[in-house]
């Protein structure tokens, strides 16, 4: 046993304790704190003084007394210590987490063994305590050969910034001691540290690996930007050119619609410097603000999307500053001038060819490299808006950034954008931390934004140090230490007014600098990187046999001359070698983990030790032999750059990289994947009837998909799964398709009874991929675990492609294609789920057979795969899409709204051309995508898709979405006309009535009577959206009713917002109508012991809240309630009113999906009030401007009269009407 890991005894118990307390001694001991924690170090300054009565115990160690409580044994302190942290081993553990300080004797004891190779975390909010204890015991000598970090806070805002920079040591192993004495005192702080430390640990983890595998992207970055930075415009033109002027630094922060229509004001772009985040640009466009400069960092191609679809004219006067180590995608992408800032990284590869230029500091951000350029041309004052660094109202994102484009196809009446907004907040919940806003509120951030917030700070009190002023303009987000607060429009006035000069600004200039000499230079740098590679194999070799030869002196030492020329080698190459040092972070991580344990084991035999050290060289040369082949390829690719314009793609992929760092798996092409197509005969995923038989485009559902799964040249084979009585091989041409197919019959059908409201939540979301309720995706269509499971074993997968019998257009080979899923699956194995991002019917899953076992066993709402790829309130996680399980399809593919299933009349009708056409290649789902306009008024559709149906306008109270509810009064909707409404709607079998108006449907005496005349009627599905202020026989018949969706307008989570939203009192009788509903609810399918929340029922129940000031303080809880329970939460914005009513906004940052979203639901949604007025808008609530009344024409006629009259409304305003509610 090495010296690290033996037995403690008393003698390691050393303290100092002090007879009174003194002030001198707690100076000492806080000045080793106050460098790195000086808020901190004030806290424990400012605490109240009391008492600490310390006394001798019996083993002659300290012991004492706090307010009436003793903080160690009063008999055996020593012994008591000892057995907390005897189990630690330091070699195991990089940092441990202390709840309590006591008087610190474990504390201390855990700082001397672990020095400075890893992290004690003391968790103590008693600052009165540790003033006390520090003002008695002189801990200086440990506290400063170590490192002790102290936390008053359990809060992960407070955490996450003192461990940033640990990451790595956090990697190593983590414990939590509680303190035994402490445990009473403190109450749950325990549970509530584990719980933020384990969110901090996953993050440092991801921190860690991510830093490791982006060495090698960030030098693939640079290297491709490397033709770029040498041969093209640099910023050097720049330096001091707007000395004195006002610089505006535009950030994407949700309060950036509060000001940024003053930058559209004529001449202010004149007088002042506007440089934009990448995030903002097209916001900025969209106002018709062009920025002088956009800048842009990230090493991820996922930016590209912040310039697609830009209009170069859009951008004459603007150019893109780029950081080297930005994806070379974005200055492709971008259609204008491009500057680069100065780069040590390339400038050291260049060598005598470097550019040079004043550097810039280190920028973790965009915005920080914005401030960076802005001084950098002399801009001051410097104005930050958009900067909020926190989550204002209740925002991730400005209105109108990008990000919302890449959300459009998942939104509908149950994913808003402002559910998808706080989601995103909340995925990472956490990590969250609250804060004080520039207003005094209460606002969230996150662990991220608030190391953005300390950095900006750092660079701010250097600006203070120059004379240098910031000003905060934001209005909006974290208060931020100094900085002046004051309006946009106030800044400008006061620095940039209308008699400041325009801002004289040079154009980019390529220098017209040689490219060969850059060439040849690139060529000896690949000679030397190669030499360093061949030094490094040799080295490996010499290391390997000292290993073997360890007790041969003779033999070792000719190695040790050996490995001493090898060692010359790479030395005299040190600039190659300086260049692989940068591609080889996971050699160095590796290196440093062992030098830890080196220096950890006090072992004295030099022997041991020594053979440790030649296990760390081996791992060390060997990660710099692969570091410099990995160098020698990105070098070749960049030669092709120069000679041709265009960069070969890298050999390695990302998991190639993660293999060799021994974070992920080996990588396994020998997986048996299969296709499984689940079938219903007669429904498709949304529950319309469809028959998998019948011809589209000339041939028949099943055998097109199947056809397009046999030109798969990574499947195994293809499975069909039917009811047992189907005859379906005599609908299947086998001769057509290249793969084997075989059939598995369930006599008790494929699906299981929880399969209906799989169906009843996707109607509802039938062109989202994701976004049905409960996040239900396009996959659970067709997910049937047990019958899948079971074919996957009985064919010895493993893993299955799923696929719809009716899923004819789905991507095969390219980039997003079947065959790509599978080879993501075998490069990571490990991965349960693979899936595309793309519309329904165009993308596929791949799920492995431990996935399907999970599902398999339970009927819970949970065993889905929108579950997994939703946010989980028990398991809060970052969105999926952004990680290894999701295959991206291209922009026009990924961002595309529409259903690519010919499974109901209305789809047939727009794919049925596309479909007719002989040997459609892949290349044919671009155009089907571009010319298949979701939501258009195609020929042969008659009908909208959703109704809005008032049956009346009688309402307890009246809430913000019906200000002048109580002023309209309609005849209600009766028998006749409803059933003259649903004769005509009968025919598409698609058609969703949503019984929701100016009144409450539930008044209507019967509701549930129309619900059933529209079920029989053809009708696919009825919604009712409802206060549910009800009786008990109201509640009886909606429980007993047809009705397989109840939106419940809850708005609140205590009593005083219910009754300002909703105009009255019925809060408690809401609550209890609704927890009827919950309990009394049909259950689908076995019940597994689960409690109602959980298991799969009809109807499904979806409460909303409407985020306005009113309720913004309680979609916290709200949010997290009802997601927890029932697997639905719905926060909706406030209607976009009409200016010409008159109503007032609501004073929070507004909310609004992307303009295509308002055109979906304009050109399918219907609403026809309870007189059979059909209004043109659906805000008109009085019915004022109306295409007529249903009955006085066919509503074929009307619908297209509807479509014609919103399309006029947009070419008049210039964009189409908003909704009055969700879409």
């Amino acid at each position: 046993m090495s010296e690290s890991t033996v037995s403690l005894t008393t003698s390691d118990l050393r303290m100092d304790v002090r007879p009174a307390p003194s002030d001198a001694v707690l100076e000492r001991n806080l000045a080793v704190f106050r460098p790195r924690d000086p808020e901190l170090v004030e806290r424990i300054l400012a605490a109240e003084v009391k008492p600490l009565d310390i006394e001798v115990a019996e083993d002659g160690h300290p012991t004492a007394i706090w307010q009436g409580r003793r903080l160690a044994s009063a008999r055996r302190p020593g012994e008591e210590t000892i057995r907390q942290v005897e189990g630690v081993d330091p070699t195991t553990t990089g940092l441990v987490a202390v709840v309590g300080f006591g008087l610190g004797q474990h504390v201390a004891v855990l700082a001397r063994r672990l020095g400075q190779s890893g992290i004690v975390l003391v968790a103590e909010p008693d600052r009165s305590l540790l003033r006390a204890v520090f003002s008695r015991i002189d801990a200086t000598a440990w506290l400063s050969q170590s490192q002790v970090v102290i936390t008053d806070q359990a809060d992960a805002g407070e955490l996450g910034p003192k461990l940033a920079g640990a990451e790595g040591t956090i990697m190593l192993g983590v414990r939590i001691i509680e303190h035994p004495a402490s445990r009473v005192r403190l109450g749950g702080l325990g549970g509530q540290i584990a719980q933020t430390l384990r969110e901090l640990v996953d993050n440092a983890r991801m921190n860690v690996v991510t830093t490791l595998l982006r060495c090698v992207g960030t030098l693939e970055n640079q290297l491709g930007n490397l033709p770029r930075f040498s041969l093209g415009a640099g910023v050097e033109d720049l330096r001091g050119i707007a000395a004195g002027r006002l610089g505006v630094v535009v950030s994407a922060g949700p309060s950036l619609r509060r000001n940024i229509d003053e930058l559209a004001r004529p001449g202010v772009r004149d007088r002042c410097v506007i440089i934009a985040t990448q995030t903002t640009l097209k916001p900025l466009l969209a106002k018709g603000i062009a920025p002088h400069y956009v800048t842009a960092l990230d090493y991820h191609e996922i930016s590209r999307r912040f310039y697609e679809g830009i209009d170069p004219s859009a951008i004459r006067e603007t150019e893109l500053v780029i950081d080297s180590k930005v994806n070379p995608v974005v200055p492709e992408a971008w259609p204008g001038r491009v500057r680069c800032i100065p780069s040590r990284e390339i400038d050291g590869i260049l060598g005598s060819h470097a550019r040079g230029g004043t550097a810039f500091p280190p920028c973790a951000t965009v915005a920080h490299l914005c401030h960076a350029l802005a001084r950098h041309m002399g801009c001051d004052p410097v104005a930050l808006i958009g900067q909020d660094l926190g989550f204002t109202d209740g925002l991730y994102y400005a209105p109108g950034n990008a990000i919302h484009d890449v959300w459009n196809p998942e939104f509908g009446d149950f994913n808003t954008i402002e559910t998808m907004e706080w989601e995103r907040i909340v995925r990472h919940r956490g990590m969250l931390s609250t804060r004080e806003d520039i207003h005094g509120r209460r606002i969230f951030t996150d662990v991220q934004m608030l190391t953005y917030l300390r950095r900006f700070e750092t660079v701010f009190l250097e600006d203070e140090r120059r004379g240098l002023r910031v000003i905060d303009a934001t209005e909006g987000g974290v208060r931020k230490s100094r900085t002046e607060i004051a309006t946009l429009a106030e800044t400008i006035q006061a620095e940039a007014g209308p008699d400041t000069p325009a801002v004289e600004l040079p154009k980019a200039i390529d220098p017209g600098l040689d490219a060969a000499s850059i060439r040849e230079h690139v060529v000896a740098i690949m000679g030397e990187v190669d030499t360093i590679r061949q030094a490094s194999i040799r080295a490996g070799g010499i290391l390997r046999r000292m290993l073997d030869d360890q007790d041969d002196a003779r033999r070792m030492e000719r190695h040790f001359k050996a490995l001493g020329e090898s060692r010359k080698v790479v030395e005299a190459h040190d600039r190659a070698r300086k260049i692989t040092d940068l591609v080889n972070q996971i050699g160095v991580y590796k290196r440093r983990r062992a030098d830890r344990l080196i220096a950890l084991d006090r072992s004295s035999d030099p022997l041991a030790r020594q053979r440790l050290e030649l296990d760390r060289d081996v791992v060390n040369v060997d990660w710099m032999g692969e570091a410099a082949s990995l160098l020698h390829g990105m070098l070749e690719r960049t030669l092709a750059q120069i000679d041709t314009g265009i960069r070969p793609e890298p050999d390695q992929t990302e998991a190639d990289l993660e293999r060799a760092a021994g974070l992920i798996g080996d990588q396994d092409g020998d997986r048996r994947v299969i296709a499984v197509v689940p079938v219903d005969p007669e429904l498709g995923g949304t529950g319309i009837h469809r028959r998998i038989d019948e011809p589209v485009g000339g041939r028949a559902l099943l055998q097109r998909t199947l056809e397009r799964l046999g030109r798969s040249t990574e499947l195994a084979e293809i499975v069909v799964l039917v009811p047992g009585s189907f005859d379906v091989e005599s609908l299947v041409d086998p001769s057509r398709i290249d793969l084997p197919v075989t059939y598995r019959r369930f006599a008790g059908g494929v699906f299981g009874e929880g399969q209906e409201a799989i169906r009843a939540a996707r109607i509802n979301a039938p062109s989202a991929w994701r976004g049905g309720i409960q996040g239900l995706t396009v996959y659970d269509e067709i997910l049937a675990p047990g019958p899948i499971l079971e074919a996957v074993d009985a064919l010895q997968a493993d893993a299955a492609v799923l696929v719809g019998p009716d899923w004819c257009l789905v991507a095969i080979d390219g980039e997003f294609g079947v065959d790509e899923v599978v080879r993501r699956h075998r490069d990571r194995p490990s991965l349960p789920l693979v899936f595309v991002q793309a519309p329904p019917g165009l993308g596929c899953c791949l799920v492995t057979p431990e996935l399907l076992r999970s599902f398999a066993g339970t009927t819970s709402r949970r065993a889905s795969i929108g579950h997994l790829l939703g946010y989980r309130s028990d398991r809060p996680e970052g969105d999926p899409v952004v990680n290894e399980s999701c295959v991206v399809a291209p922009a026009a593919i990924r961002d595309a709204v529409g259903r690519f299933i010919p499974d109901s009349p209305r789809q047939i009708a727009r794919l049925e051309e596309m479909l007719s056409r002989e040997n459609a290649a892949e290349t044919d789902l671009y155009e089907l995508v571009s010319s298949v306009r979701a939501g258009a008024n195609h020929s042969g559709i008659e009908t909208p898709s959703v109704i809005r149906v008032e049956l009346g306008t009688e309402r307890p109270g009246f809430c913000p979405s019906i200000p002048a509810g109580g002023t309209i009064s309609r005849e209600p909707m009766d028998e006749r006309r409803f059933r003259m409404l649903v004769e005509e709607i009968s025919g598409p079998g698609d058609v969703v009535l949503v019984f929701d108006g100016v009144g409450d449907p539930m008044r209507h005496p019967e509701f549930d009577v129309f619900a059933r005349i529209a079920i029989d009627a053809g009708v696919r599905q009825v919604r009712i959206r409802t206060d549910l202020i009800a009786s008990d026989d109201a509640i009886d018949r909606l429980i007993a009713a047809p009705i397989e969706v109840v939106e419940v307008d809850f708005d609140a989570e205590t009593a005083s917002t219910w009754a300002a939203m909703h105009g009255t009192d019925g809060f408690d009788q809401a609550r209890r109508n609704l927890e009827r509903l919950v309990l009394e609810r049909a259950a689908l399918g076995d019940l597994d012991d689960l409690p109602n929340e959980l298991r799969t029922s009809l109807p499904w129940i979806a409460p909303r809240l409407q985020r306005r000031a009113e309720t913004i303080g309680e979609i916290p809880e709200f949010f997290e309630r009802w997601r927890q329970r029932l697997g639905t939460a719905v926060i909706d914005g406030p209607v976009r009113w009409p200016e010409d009513q008159g109503i007032p906004a609501d004073p929070l940052s507004p909310t609004h999906p992307p303009i295509g979203r308002d055109r979906i639901v304009a050109e399918t949604r219907m609403t026809i009030l309870s007189d059979g007025t059909i209004p043109v808008l659906e805000t008109d609530l009085r019915g004022e401007r109306s295409i007529g009344r249903l009955g006085e024409r066919p509503l074929a006629e009307l619908w297209q009269e509807l479509v014609v009259a919103r399309r006029a409304h947009e070419a008049r305003t210039g964009a189409p009407p908003a909704p009055w509610r969700a879409g």
